[in-house]
């Protein structure tokens, strides 16, 4: 267990969320460009010809990006529950012929949930929530189901913005979480979302489990994890 995720140092994130202190400290101490130290790192991972999943690929941002970094030797495979997102996606997308856009979300198992579209202007935080509030319902598949029905590649490399669901995509890999062609995750962790969701020690459960499937984990800043395959 890192330091990040020590209870102790969780308890302090939970008071400066409620003073709205988190994000001015994260900007003082790294920097204001502090979330570039991820993108670039997890981009320096990729490989010519690599599969890169972008699971909770949004508007595209990142899509676009690893499309550059695999050229046309490699794939994207980009994951948007959302309708909203999924139709900019796509707009985005579309002269890029290395990605397949797939209309659905990932989690641990098959099956429906309720999605809520972000009112931010990117919908970037559109998220699945887990009881019956209003929403669409959207469709959740397990990524060891997609691999074991040749719908996608195994990946490569795995981007995961998920709005507080991190966990639940990782389980759903199985065990193709250890397989060595797997070599770079990067991921978001929603701290906040996951204390609502009841699930305060969820990012002491992602460490646990990348590490006992190989990797060594690292934080570049206060909301990204960075895994990449031992040797």
């Amino acid at each position: 267990m890192s330091w990040r995720t020590n209870p102790s140092v969780l308890m302090l994130r939970n008071i400066g969320r409620i003073f709205g202190l988190n994000k001015w400290i994260a900007s003082f101490l790294l920097g204001k460009g502090y979330e570039t130290k991820y993108e670039k790192s997890f981009s320096a991972a990729l490989k010519q010809g690599d599969c890169v999943w972008d699971v909770g690929a949004n508007v595209g941002y990142y899509t676009r990006l690893f499309s550059k970094r695999v050229h046309d030797q490699g794939i994207v495979f980009a994951f948007e529950p959302s309708p909203v997102n999924f139709k900019q996606l796509k707009e985005a997308c579309i002269l890029l012929d290395n990605v397949t856009l797939l209309p659905y979300g990932l989690g641990k198992d098959n099956g429906s949930f309720r999605f809520q579209q972000g009112t931010d202007d990117l919908g970037a935080t559109s998220r699945i929530v887990d009881s019956d509030e209003q929403g669409l319902v959207v469709k959740i598949h397990a990524g060891k189901t997609l691999i074991g029905e040749n719908k996608v590649l195994p990946p490569n490399a795995l981007k995961i913005d998920v709005e507080g669901f991190e966990l639940e995509v990782l389980e759903g890999l199985g065990n193709h979480l250890r397989n060595k062609q797997l070599r770079a995750i990067g991921i978001e962790i929603h701290f906040r979302i996951l204390k609502e969701r009841g699930m305060p020690r969820a990012p002491q459960a992602i460490e646990t489990l990348l590490v006992r499937s190989g990797f060594s984990v690292s934080w570049p800043d206060s909301s990204h994890l960075l895994a990449f395959r031992n040797p």
